[in-house]
Order: C-alpha cells, then sequence, then structure tokens
C-alpha cells in the first residue's frame, strides 16, 4: 500500500523541524445524490466568478443522466443537481470516456459526452460526440448537438474525448475516431499495420466552434496510429489555444504517451519519455495534462512495461523539450491506472491517480515543486476502490479532487480537498 508520508525538501528543514506524518488531504463529503449510483466526475473552475463546477452521471439500469452543480464555498455544498441531459440512452457510466466540462466565464458552460449507438455485430456499440451547453451558469441547457460530421455514413466509434475552451469564445473538442485520414495521417497509421493489436488503430479528429458551440467547423483529422481507447486529454495554453496529449501507437507494438499544440499547421507530436512499453493492445489509460503560467506543460500518465509500472511524472518546457520522468507510484502488479493533473503557481504541479504500490485501487495525490522534486505525497482516507480522479483548483487557493467510491452496492462521487497551506 502506498505509504502516506509528508516528504521534507532541504536537509535544513529535515534537520530542524523534521518530517511529520500526517495527511495533507481532507475529506469533503460526496456530489448531491441524483440517482441510485453517481460516477465519472468532472470538475472546473469558472473563469471570473471562481465557483467550483461539476458534472457526473448518475441513474440505475438504463435510465442515466449527466448532472450539473455548482459550488461557491469550495465544494463544501453544491447547488441542487440540473439534468443536462433528456433522452433516456444519451450516456451511460463510461470511466475514460466520461463526460468533460468546459467553462469559459460569464455563464458559458458546455458538458460532451459519447452517446453509444448498438450496432449488430460490432463487439462494442459506437458511439457519437454530444455537446450541451448553457449560458446562465449552468441553470438551463440546450438540446444535445453531435459533433461528429459523418453521420451520414455506417456508424462508427467516436469516443475518448477531450474538450477545453480557447480563445476568448471558442470550444475545442478532440476524440479518437475510426474514420480514416487524409494521406499524411493514412501514412502513419501504415507504420504500425500488420502488428498483432486486439484492436485496430484510432486518428484523433477535432472541431471546433468560434461562438461556444452554436456553429461548428467541418472536422478536421490531426494525428494518426493512436492507441484507440485512451483518452485524448485538452489544456488550455497561455495564448489560449490547446494542447493535447494522448498515447500514441509506435512501431514495435510500443504505446508511449505524447504532447502536441492544435494549430492550423499540424504540429509533430513530442514524446513525453520512452517509456518503450510493447503491449499488443489498447490498455484504457490516457494521460493527464496542465499547462502552468509560464507555459510549462505538467504531464502525468500510466506505464504497464514490465519492471516499471505505474504512475510518472514529467514537465515539457515552453520550447517542447521534455524532461526526466518523476516516479510517482510504482509496483509489481499496477494495473492500468488514471491520473489528473492541476499546474500551481509556483511552477509545481498537484497528481492525483487511482493506484498503489500493492496493485489495489486507492486515490494518490502528489504534490511536485517547480524544481520537479516531490514535495508531498499521500493515499487519500476512506479511498480503498477509488478510481477515475478529477482535479480542480478553487479561488482560495485550495484545490478539490473527486473520484468514484463504491457505497453499498452502488457508487459515488466522492470529494477531499488540499487546503491552500499544502500547495503554497
Amino acid at each position: 500500500m502506498m505509504v502516506r508520508r509528508l516528504v521534507c525538501v532541504g536537509a535544513l528543514a529535515a534537520a530542524v523541524a523534521g518530517c511529520r506524518r500526517e495527511n495533507p488531504v481532507e475529506q469533503a463529503g460526496a456530489l448531491p445524490a441524483a440517482g441510485r449510483s453517481a460516477s465519472d466526475a468532472a470538475l472546473a473552475s469558472e473563469p471570473g466568478s471562481g465557483d467550483l463546477l461539476a458534472t457526473w452521471v448518475a441513474g440505475e439500469g438504463s435510465s442515466w443522466h449527466v448532472y450539473f452543480a455548482r459550488s461557491a464555498d469550495r465544494g463544501a455544498s453544491w447547488s441542487a443537481p440540473v439534468q443536462v441531459t433528456g433522452e433516456a440512452g444519451e450516456v451511460t457510466p463510461t470511466g475514460e470516456a466520461s463526460p468533460r466540462l468546459v467553462a469559459a466565464g460569464r455563464g458559458r458552460i458546455a458538458v460532451v459526452w459519447p452517446r453509444p449507438i448498438a450496432v449488430a455485430g460490432r463487439q462494442w456499440p459506437a458511439s457519437a460526440i454530444r455537446i450541451a451547453r448553457s449560458s446562465d451558469g449552468g441553470r438551463t441547457w440546450s438540446a444535445p448537438l453531435t459533433l461528429n460530421d459523418d453521420t451520414a455514413s455506417a456508424a462508427a466509434g467516436h469516443n475518448f474525448h477531450g474538450a477545453t475552451w480557447v480563445g476568448d469564445s471558442g470550444i475545442l473538442v478532440a476524440w479518437l475516431d475510426e474514420r480514416h485520414g487524409d494521406s499524411a495521417i493514412a501514412a502513419e497509421a501504415k507504420l504500425t499495420a500488420g502488428e498483432p493489436t486486439s484492436e485496430p488503430d484510432a486518428v484523433v479528429y477535432a472541431a471546433r466552434s468560434t461562438d461556444f458551440g452554436k456553429s461548428w467547423e467541418p472536422n478536421r483529422p490531426l494525428w494518426g496510429a493512436a492507441c484507440p481507447c485512451c483518452r485524448v486529454t485538452l489544456a488550455r495554453m497561455n495564448d489560449g489555444a490547446a494542447l493535447a496529449a494522448w498515447r500514441q501507437h509506435y512501431p514495435g507494438n510500443i504505446r508511449d504517451v505524447v504532447v502536441a499544440p492544435v494549430a492550423d499547421r499540424r504540429a509533430a507530436p513530442v514524446r513525453v519519455h520512452r517509456d518503450d512499453w510493447a503491449f499488443p493492445g489498447c490498455p484504457h489509460a490516457g494521460p493527464a495534462v496542465a499547462i502552468g503560467r509560464d507555459g510549462t506543460e505538467h504531464v502525468v500518465w500510466y506505464t504497464g512495461k514490465p519492471g516499471g509500472a505505474g504512475i510518472y511524472y514529467a514537465r515539457v518546457d515552453s520550447s517542447g523539450r521534455a524532461g526526466e520522468a518523476l516516479t510517482l507510484v510504482t509496483g509489481d502488479h499496477i494495473a492500468p491506472s488514471h491520473a489528473a493533473a492541476v499546474a500551481l503557481g509556483d511552477g509545481g504541479a498537484l497528481a492525483a491517480f487511482d493506484a498503489a504500490s500493492d496493485g489495489s485501487r486507492m486515490i494518490g495525490v502528489a504534490r511536485i515543486g517547480p524544481d520537479g522534486r516531490i514535495v508531498w505525497e499521500s493515499s487519500v482516507d476512506g479511498s480503498s476502490g477509488g478510481r477515475y480522479p478529477q482535479l480542480a483548483r478553487a479561488a482560495d487557493g485550495t484545490a478539490l479532487l473527486a473520484w468514484t467510491g463504491d457505497s453499498a452496492g452502488a457508487t459515488v462521487v466522492r470529494l477531499a480537498r488540499v487546503p491552500a497551506t499544502r500547495l503554497n
């Protein structure tokens, strides 16, 4: 099991004060009940107001919906849940492909999720990327709109998506798509063609709106040979553009994490670290990425490479150069795990993940300093079995953590808080 500890930084500090073992993470309850089970949370901090926003999937059986709520007191209390989706069958709990939340300020909020489409003969359902918008701070929501523009053809997979606010009034959504891309992207796919894999590669596609979802540009293929079930993560850069992170399929069945800006000219992906993990399939474990004030890209990811399986952290500087990988948790029996990250004002980052060194599911948190070293690392009390962590920074400097946990045969979205004193 991960050891709960506070790591002293600097020999003088250790000699004077010693290292006190304590848990820097405080329990903060759960999101409001809106059905027998709740899971698949997304968190955001609203620009301007500083309120914390949350979406999650709740319901039971065949009746599931996306819900929204906001908190003006760092997650201590929440508004009454507002149902975002109307029709049955719009959404199901999906973990790695859970809804993503976009907050742009001035009351503008959007939620993006995959709608499952049953197709006879397919091993897994097809899917459509859907979006709903609010212009009044989440009190009311538009009818869902389909973003993938190949709806006239046979149903295909459009899934494992990311979404972010871009520019002043834009939204960018990227996902893993089963369509064939242009000639350049098709050439990328040929590099891994014929390798013994359990699932074919995907293409990273994107859709962009400049008027916060009222209209959309045509879908655009960005990169090929993407590992087909590891979520694409998007983060807003300091200039208002977007950064994408995903798991790339390299020749030799290597499955390593890359980042690239989403720009008019297709950028070459930067390999965050040469894990050289050879795996003949997709682990359903995409990376987390956050952008610091100085443009540093903080990336947290899982690798299953034998002898080094675990969760790792690395930073990519503003010139596109990746640094050394920092081990957050490792062990011989760690299954595919999931991570979240937020950048901190001092140039460091906060990372959360759902793995412990003994191979069990538990929520862990690590504070990484601006020098790239671990300041403290902690397991979260009461998080045994927890999965799919999410993070958001509150206006007062605290950070809110959410994850899916188990409760009396159902699931619940649990919350914990990291005090500002542990982050500043």
